[in-house]
């Protein structure tokens, strides 16, 4: 990974899901050559991970919508990008899928 890859956090309420969602993630992404670093992290850290560490979009697991709301305000002060991980997409730990949302969110 160089100084130019982009950073794209998930975060979820366990992590198990959310851990299998992100080796497909990687997958693709060396698949198409993408230089991106991909990880996840329990919801519950995520504020303290922001506060330390660049990253360039932030994909929320269906089952943590909830943390939308107490992240929001950090979230559009920093320029953040977020997303709600599509249901049908995160169920099938599609990560391909998942990766598309994920570069929509840093073209933007």
């Amino acid at each position: 990974m160089n100084k130019e890859a982009k950073t794209i956090l998930l975060i979820c309420s366990a992590g198990i899901s959310t851990g299998l969602l992100v080796k497909n993630m990687k997958d693709a992404a060396l698949e198409q050559e993408l230089d991106v670093h991909i990880y996840s992290a329990p919801a519950i850290t995520a504020e303290d991970i922001l506060k330390r560490e660049m990253i360039d979009a932030l994909l929320i697991g269906p089952q943590s919508e909830y943390e939308i709301h107490r992240l929001k305000d950090y979230l559009n002060y920093n320029r953040v990008p977020y997303k709600l991980i599509d249901k049908d997409n995160y169920a099938n730990l599609d990560g391909k899928k998942v990766l598309e949302q994920a570069m929509v969110l840093l073209k933007k």
